[in-house]
């Protein structure tokens, strides 16, 4: 079961709902809905939707659609990435949770002005401790934390007229390296 802080009731007032899952420079915690204007102004820069192959630039409404998509959805948890001081800087998420067999997919974007900072490698050790795409950012902070590439799925996506690689990676609970 996902914890409250994921179920996004909507009568929740998200800001105060702390969540346990605080790294050295970041802390997740729910997604509110004061927070979809900055999501949509950092998910709109074109570096940051080079990195996840996608094409969504869009207006506020488009980031409250999914937003409230991710809200009702039960086998996936989105978390805004914070930095200690409070700083939104990104946005990560477990989705298809399989309790069943203990599996789940996770992701992650910083905005552009946070790259580069140790925020994405900080928030994906974070994040698996809750639950257990890519760019190569993402890539790095995977590996960093204990991830391994145990798949590719060849030329899936076609981004600034190339195609390019989807990298599988996977962790088990002992390849998490904590320091």
């Amino acid at each position: 079961m996902l914890p409250d802080v994921a179920e996004g009731h909507a009568h929740h007032d998200f800001r105060r709902v702390r969540s346990p899952f605080e790294g050295e420079l970041i802390r997740l915690r729910g997604i509110a809905e004061d927070d979809l204007p900055a999501i949509n102004e950092m998910f709109n820069h074109p570096e940051v939707q080079r990195t996840l192959a996608v094409n969504w630039p869009g207006p506020i409404g488009v980031t409250r659609a999914w937003w409230e998509g991710i809200r009702k959805n039960p086998t996936t948890a989105a978390f805004a990435i914070e930095t200690l001081a409070g700083e939104l800087v990104g946005v990560c998420s477990v989705e298809d949770v399989n309790a069943a067999v203990r599996s789940a997919a996770a992701g992650i974007w910083i905005g552009r002005p946070y790259w580069d900072s140790g925020y994405g490698t900080d928030a994906i050790r974070t994040l698996c401790r809750f639950g257990f795409d890519i760019n190569p950012r993402a890539v790095r902070a995977y590996e960093k934390v204990g991830f391994k590439e145990e798949g590719r799925r060849r030329r899936a996506h076609f981004i600034d007229g190339r195609h390019i690689d989807v990298i599988v990676m996977g962790l088990l609970a002992e390849d998490l390296i904590e320091a």
